[in-house]
C-alpha cells in the first residue's frame, strides 16, 4: 500500500475513534446529569445501548465505550481498503464508515441482548431494543463520515493500491466479535451489580424489619376462618349477633408478653359463654403460623378454668394470651391475630405485629367476667 495512503488511513482511523468515543461519551455524561439537561442526550445517537453505558454499568460501560471506539478504528480502514481499489474515493470511504459504525452498533446490540437470548432464545431480542445501536451507528457514520473520508483522500496521481491482503477480513470480523463480547461482559456486570444492590437493600430491610421480609412465593396455607369444631346448641350462647371479640392492648414484663381479648355483649339481653376462645395467628405471608396453643395460665395471667359465665348486656368477659418473648429477626412472626368466641365460630382478625414466632407456645386463659359493667370505674 502506498505510504501516503497508509498514513492518511491511519490518521482517519484515529479521527474516527476519537469522534466515536467523544459522541458516545458526551451522551453518557449527559445521561448522568440529575436535571432536565439530561434530555439533551436524546439529541445524540445511541451508539452504545444505554444499558451498557457508564450511566447504568459504571466502569464496565466506560470500558465498553473505549472498546467500541478502538474496534471502529480497526474496522473502518479495513473496509476502506476493501472498498477503494483505485485513486481517491471520498464516497467509498464515507460509505465504509457508515458500514463500520453499523457493524460496531450491531455488535453492541448482540452483547446487550445476550442475556435475553440466553433466557428466551432469539425472540428475546424483540424485548431488548435490538437494532437501536446499529441504526444509530449508521446514522452517525452518515452524518460525520465526510470528515474521515476527506482525511483519507489521496491525490489522483498516487499509485493505485495493491489488492488488499485477505487477512484483513478475519481481522475485521474478530474486531466485531470483540465488541459483542465487550457488550455481553458489560451487560453481565451491570446485572451482577443490580443483583448485589438488591441483595444489599434486602439485608438493610431485613435488619430494620420485624421478622423476615414477606415472601410471595413462600409455601403455606391461609388461616381458616373457622376451626373444625361444633358450636354448642345453646339459645343463650354469645353468638356473633350478640357479642364480638375485641382486641386489647399488648402488655409486657421482663421476657414475657401478654395480650388481653375482650368478649363484648352488645345486645340488650345477657348471653353465656364457657371455656376458652379459639385463637390462631397469621404470619407476614398471610399463612397460618405454626404455634402451639395451650389452655392455662402464664406469667401474665392466671387461668380461672373453664366455667359457664353469663355476660350481662353491655358487659364483657376477658381472656389473656401469654407467651415468652422471642427474637423476630429473620423469622416468621405474627402479623395477624385471629380469634373467635369458641372453636367452630367465625374468627375475626386484627393486623398486629407480635414476637410470637414460628414454633412458639401461647397460653390462653378461659373466659371470665370482666367486673361490673355498670361500674364506671
Amino acid at each position: 500500500m502506498p505510504p501516503l495512503l497508509t498514513r492518511r488511513l491511519l490518521l482517519s482511523a484515529a479521527v474516527v475513534t476519537a469522534l466515536w468515543i467523544a459522541t458516545a461519551g458526551v451522551r453518557d455524561a449527559l445521561l448522568q446529569i440529575p436535571s432536565g439537561v439530561a434530555q439533551l442526550a436524546n439529541l445524540l445517537p445511541e451508539l452504545v445501548p444505554t444499558s451498557l453505558t457508564a450511566y447504568q454499568a459504571g466502569g464496565y460501560g466506560v470500558a465498553a465505550t473505549v472498546v467500541g471506539g478502538v474496534v471502529l478504528g480497526v474496522v473502518f480502514p479495513v473496509l476502506v481498503t476493501l472498498l477503494r481499489r483505485r485513486g481517491s474515493r471520498v464516497v467509498s470511504s464515507w460509505f465504509a464508515l457508515v458500514v463500520a459504525a453499523a457493524l460496531v452498533g450491531l455488535g453492541f446490540d448482540l452483547g446487550a441482548g445476550w442475556s435475553w437470548i440466553v433466557s428466551f432464545g432469539p425472540r428475546g431480542l424483540l424485548s431488548s431494543g435490538f437494532g437501536v445501536a446499529a441504526a444509530a451507528g449508521a446514522l452517525w457514520g452518515l452524518a460525520v463520515g465526510w470528515i474521515p473520508a476527506l482525511i483519507a483522500r489521496v491525490p489522483a496521481a498516487e499509485p493505485a493500491p495493491a489488492r488488499p491482503p485477505l487477512w484483513l477480513v478475519p481481522v475485521a470480523a474478530a474486531a466485531v466479535v470483540a465488541v459483542v463480547l465487550a457488550g455481553a461482559v458489560t451487560d453481565a456486570g451491570r446485572n451482577a451489580a443490580i443483583e448485589a444492590e438488591v441483595a444489599a437493600q434486602q439485608e438493610v430491610d431485613a435488619a430494620s424489619s420485624f421478622g423476615a421480609l414477606p415472601d410471595p412465593d413462600a409455601a403455606g396455607v391461609p388461616v381458616p376462618e373457622t376451626a373444625d369444631a361444633a358450636v354448642p346448641e345453646d339459645p343463650q350462647w354469645c353468638t356473633e349477633d350478640r357479642a364480638t371479640v375485641l382486641k386489647g392492648e399488648p402488655d409486657a414484663a421482663t421476657g414475657h408478653r401478654g395480650l388481653p381479648l375482650e368478649l363484648f355483649n352488645f345486645s340488650e339481653q345477657p348471653c353465656v359463654i364457657e371455656g376458652y376462645p379459639d385463637i390462631a395467628f397469621g404470619d407476614q405471608n398471610g399463612h397460618l403460623l405454626d404455634v402451639t396453643i395451650e389452655h392455662g395460665g402464664s406469667f401474665m395471667a392466671q387461668d380461672p378454668g373453664p366455667q359457664r359465665i353469663e355476660i350481662p348486656a353491655g358487659g364483657s368477659a376477658v381472656t389473656v394470651l401469654g407467651w415468652d418473648a422471642a427474637s423476630p429477626h429473620g423469622a416468621l412472626v405474627t402479623n395477624t391475630v385471629w380469634a373467635a368466641q369458641t372453636p367452630g365460630m367465625v374468627r375475626g382478625s386484627w393486623p398486629l405485629e407480635l414476637d410470637i414466632v414460628e414454633g412458639s407456645t401461647v397460653s390462653v386463659t378461659a373466659w371470665t367476667v370482666d367486673g361490673d359493667p355498670t361500674d364506671p370505674g
